[in-house]
């Protein structure tokens, strides 16, 4: 019997192909900066050989194996904890400011901040430059990880030094790109003869919500599987029988101090090994302290804990090109319907219960039933009991200022606050639901 097996195609993009007032698209390319060179070999002269804290596993891996996936199939309570990390953003606002005295440690050998000539366009020129030619103004990175879109999408190159699990969920910035490419590259030069490493999803090339995560909308966000010895094609749980600390600790340095990210995001059991390695190799203990949330040294590290990291490593990008350019782009991307509804939008977490309908919320919530749809990937009105949707919703106006006698008149509902969810009951509105 002849069995064929067909990959499952990446996530719904959430918006539609760019569109080209005028002339033909070309394939998507970066107008931010030309193509990065070849990446250089590893110097002539080998760095000196650090030993591999591993426990008696030789490095050799099993080809007639075949991978598993790296995103198994989750239930709704998984779907709704996958990433931690989409609230971290809010929960970290109000953080207090770092420790002016350890900063240097990490910021002083940082990258300086990438520049472009698109910078200096305003809207209505990159307008313009847009509906002449769409991929003219380079990738754009639309709203958030959490609701965002990406334009101009671009897709990881192939490589003997990783392995892309799925190059049709493997888009992302310019910015993103190069650096993921550049730090792989830093590993191999420090490293010699390490074994491909397994990159999962970054975002479908449009960008839009991509399961089974609640980010990797915009361009801006990669999942990487760790070093282990046996080396690995895909993600593997680490721990201190298959981690391979030399090169994993090496890669997380190299985000750190190699490219501009917004957080890292490693299980705390690796953390604890990777922070014992480190100072157990004699690294700055100041360093170790500033990047590290297992430590509990500083308010923001940048490399924290969330659930279901233990076998890869999330990295958030923070793009800046991407980000500056797309949000000057973001109005007159809605206009033309390439930025999809959702984009930019303020939400509220809404778990759907026996008798909810989406016409019932999106009256409750003053929002649409296709701002829903679009927020969601929703190809229907159905919606699944005890599942968490996303639902776009009105930011609230900033309240004038007190002049004279209060008017005593209740604000409509819908404005002037985020509304409550309705109760059961509440509406009789009929519509499919399971």
């Amino acid at each position: 019997m002849l069995v064929l097996l067909i990959a499952p195609a990446c996530g719904a993009s959430a918006a539609p192909p760019p569109k080209n007032v005028g002339a033909v698209a070309p394939p998507p390319v970066s107008a931010d900066k030309p193509a990065p060179p070849p990446p250089a070999s590893a110097p002539t002269t080998p760095p000196a050989p650090v030993q591999i804290i591993v426990a008696g596993e030789t490095p050799s891996a099993d080809p007639t194996q075949p991978p598993p996936s790296s995103y198994p199939e989750l239930n709704d309570d998984d779907h709704d904890d996958e990433l931690d990390d989409d609230n971290d953003d809010e929960e970290t606002a109000d953080a207090p400011t770092p420790p002016p005295v350890q900063e240097p440690v990490v910021k002083s050998i940082r990258p300086a901040q990438p520049t472009s000539p698109l910078l200096a366009l305003s809207a209505a020129d990159l307008e313009k430059r847009y509906k002449k030619d769409p991929t003219s103004v380079g990738p754009l990175a639309l709203g958030t990880p959490n609701a965002g879109a990406l334009v101009n999408g671009v897709p990881m190159p192939k490589s003997d030094k990783w392995i892309v699990q799925d190059p049709s969920c493997a888009w992302g910035t310019q910015e993103t790109i190069d650096q993921i490419v550049r730090t792989i590259e830093k590993v191999y030069a420090e490293h010699a003869n390490s074994p491909p490493l397994a990159i999962g999803h970054i975002s479908s090339k449009r960008g839009g919500h991509l399961s089974p995560h609640k980010s990797h909308q915009s361009g801006r966000d990669v999942d990487l599987g760790y070093y282990h010895s046996p080396p690995k094609q895909y993600f593997v749980k680490g721990t201190e029988q298959n981690l391979d600390l030399e090169r994993t600790y090496a890669l997380i340095k190299a985000f750190v101090t190699d490219t501009e990210t917004d957080l890292i995001l490693v299980d705390t059991s690796i953390q604890r090994m990777l922070v014992k390695y480190a100072l157990s190799h004699g690294e700055d203990e100041a360093f170790v302290d500033r990047v590290f949330q297992v430590r509990d040294k500083h308010p923001r590290p940048y490399v924290r804990h969330a659930r279901g990291h233990a076998n890869h490593v999330h990295v958030r990008f923070s793009s800046p090109i991407a980000q500056t350019l797309g949000r000057r782009a973001e109005t007159f991307l809605k206009r033309e319907k390439v930025a999809p509804p959702h984009v930019g939008q303020t939400y509220v977490m809404h778990k759907a219960r026996n008798g909810d309908t989406l016409v019932m919320l999106a009256k409750h919530y003053a929002t649409t039933v296709e701002a829903i749809q679009s927020a969601n990937s929703l190809k229907s009105i159905d919606l699944k009991i005890g599942r968490t949707y996303k639902i776009p919703v009105p930011k609230a106006p900033t309240p004038p200022p007190a002049a004279g006698k209060p008017s005593g008149k209740q604000p409509p509902k819908g404005k002037g606050k985020t509304p409550t969810p309705p109760t059961k009951g509440s509406s009789k509105t009929s519509g499919h639901r399971k």
